[in-house]
């Protein structure tokens, strides 16, 4: 009895080494040959049903996951692009802050134009409504440069006649003042 337990399980080594060659060298599917077959043992099915389920899934979860990897790359192309713009923006805000102040400096030095035209303007006005004796007299204690601003803002008659009121040296550099000014 003992030698046809040997002879048995020699003959059970001898199909199981020759099935494992073919199945190396590929005469034999295994993997399918097992999964066709498999499900018709009673014990062995609920397993194997329980392990094709996790194959699906892993299936399922590595194109999820390749699904996952491309909205990645597409997110990071994206998120590349809206830097590229915020950097865009943001050299766009500094040069419209730059020209914003240049603006408001021109404003500024306008607008103190503006006013020291009105205040020169205004003492023109005063002076023509003094006598040419007294504006002269006045004028003549003045700043040449303001005097030569307030004498342009006049009439022509009117300034003639203060100018002819004042000290000869000071009437000849205003002269030529105002000769160069309408140039």
């Amino acid at each position: 009895m003992g030698r046809w337990i040997l002879v048995l399980v020699s003959l059970l080594v001898a199909i199981l080494v020759a099935f494992g060659i073919f199945i190396g060298t590929g005469v034999i599917d295994g993997p399918a040959l097992f999964w066709r077959l498999g499900p018709k043992v009673s014990w062995l099915e609920p397993h194997l049903e329980t392990y094709s389920r996790g194959q699906a899934g892993e299936v399922w979860i590595e194109k999820k996951q390749a699904e996952l990897e491309e909205q990645l790359i597409d997110l990071q192309q994206f998120e590349d692009e809206l830097r590229l713009k915020n950097e865009e923006l943001d050299r766009r805000t500094l040069d419209l802050d730059r020209r914003e102040k240049r603006l408001l400096e021109a404003k500024s030095e306008f607008e103190a134009a503006e006013e020291h035209l009105y205040n020169i303007t205004t003492l023109a006005e005063l002076y023509i409504e003094m006598s040419v004796d007294e504006a002269a007299r006045i004028l003549t204690n003045v700043d040449h440069t303001l005097l030569l601003d307030i004498l342009l803002r006049m009439d022509r008659r009117d300034a003639a006649n203060i100018i002819a009121k004042l000290p000869t040296d000071l009437a000849v550099t205003l002269s030529k003042n105002l000769g160069d000014a309408g140039k």
